[in-house]
């Protein structure tokens, strides 16, 4: 993966609004909000992700591929759910970025759908797929 690329891509997730960021070992997950003075700095090949009360390193040599996935969400019951997931070289998650949800408002709370979030996601997966191992799939 084009460290490059995925510095430019990590920076701008972590500063956009209300996004979460997720990750999951199989046995724990962690979810935390990107609000508030959100931040990434890069060090010797590791990225920091921060914002208030957290923070995360990725080792970013571990990154294989980068995707931007709409998955179809029966946990939560909504229609779909729109993230970018970053995977080692074996295809294991490493971390997700969910944008956010089109069918929630900023309290979190079901509302009609918002066609903006959407589009947000829309645009911004416009402007990676196809830069280096950026990939769009739906699930």
């Amino acid at each position: 993966m084009d460290s490059r690329i995925l510095e430019q891509l990590i920076g701008e997730l972590v500063v956009t609004n209300d996004m979460l960021v997720v990750i999951d070992s199989g046995g724990a997950v962690a979810e935390m909000h990107a609000r508030g003075l959100a931040k990434s700095d890069f060090d010797d090949g590791w990225a920091i992700v921060e914002a208030e009360g957290w923070h995360v390193h990725l080792n970013m040599k571990t990154v294989d591929e980068a995707q931007f996935v709409e998955a179809e969400d029966s946990y939560h019951d909504f229609p779909k759910l729109y993230y970018v997931r970053l995977s080692d070289a074996p295809g294991n998650t490493l971390i997700r970025f969910y944008f956010p949800n089109p069918w929630l408002d900023e309290n979190e709370k079901r509302t009609e759908f918002q066609p903006e979030r959407l589009k947000f996601f829309e645009d911004f997966r416009d402007r990676y797929v196809g830069e280096g191992q950026i990939v769009f799939v739906q699930r």
